[in-house]
């Protein structure tokens, strides 16, 4: 059975979004006074692993305004993410050694 994803209307809470959002786990977009809020280990979540895609510009998921805020992945994800830079570091290093 397909899981059903949930569309936030105009009548949905902040927090009911965010609770949907991260029993999806999707990525989360948090303004500052809500990130200070957030308890990430304890949902399972954590920053994005790249330096530069920790602060991003974008719409809170809670109150829906919109700046520079911070954006946390699922942990599975994060440690997929890692995975992926370790190996293109990887490939890196190894392009240097033999590039002859």
């Amino acid at each position: 059975m397909a899981r059903v994803e949930f569309r936030p209307n105009r009548y949905t809470s902040g927090s009911a979004n965010l609770d949907d959002m991260i029993a999806l786990r999707k990525a989360v977009i948090l303004c500052d006074q809500h990130a200070r809020k957030f308890r990430p280990k304890a949902a399972h979540y954590e920053p994005h692993p790249a330096p530069n895609l920790r602060r991003v510009q974008g719409y809170c998921d809670v109150c829906r305004q919109p700046g520079l805020a911070w954006l946390f992945i699922n942990a599975t994800d994060a440690i997929e993410e890692r995975k992926k830079w370790h190996r293109a570091r990887v490939a890196m290093e190894y392009g240097t050694l033999y590039s002859g």
